[in-house]
């Protein structure tokens, strides 16, 4: 029998200090390692990071999920970690990628993804669903998986 999968999104704003290259190199440290125990884990995911924000899906073994996440919330790299939406899912969204990424280290970041940061920070009991269509739609548009800079 199959192991359940779910799936949980959520946002946090950025502790991360330094200028553009400082932080993209923190960002390639942090998919180098999430890539890696991510995979030994069976997670699937995505990261998007927008102007000081990050958002992040991860899709897997509930246990998995839930000892990622604990790690997240304890990393001093976040605040205001706000979960917008968990639960059981029928299928993974990004069965591909043990870490997908895209992201903007300019102050300005992407206007879609600022869009979609203002909807969750603003009300994040109904943004579940904006977020997650606004990563994949991001995701997909971005074969290469580099910053957006």
């Amino acid at each position: 029998m199959e192991q359940q999968l779910y799936s949980i999104v959520y946002c946090s704003r950025n502790r991360m200090y330094g200028d553009s290259t400082e932080i993209k190199e923190e960002l390639e440290s942090i998919l180098a390692s999430s890539r890696k125990n991510n995979q030994l884990a069976g997670i699937s995911g995505a990261l998007l990071y927008n102007a000081g924000s990050f958002a992040q899906v991860l899709e897997g073994p509930l246990d998995a999920i839930g000892r990622v996440f604990e790690v997240i919330q304890r990393d001093s790299r976040h605040s205001e970690v706000t979960v917008i939406q968990s639960g059981p899912i029928e299928k993974r969204q990004f069965p591909e990628w043990s870490m997908a990424f895209t992201g903007s280290t300019s102050a300005e970041g992407t206007p879609v993804a600022s869009a979609a940061f203002d909807a969750v920070f603003a009300h994040a009991d109904l943004a579940g669903e904006q977020m997650l269509s606004t990563l994949q739609e991001l995701i997909i548009s971005n074969e290469e998986w580099v910053l957006l800079d």
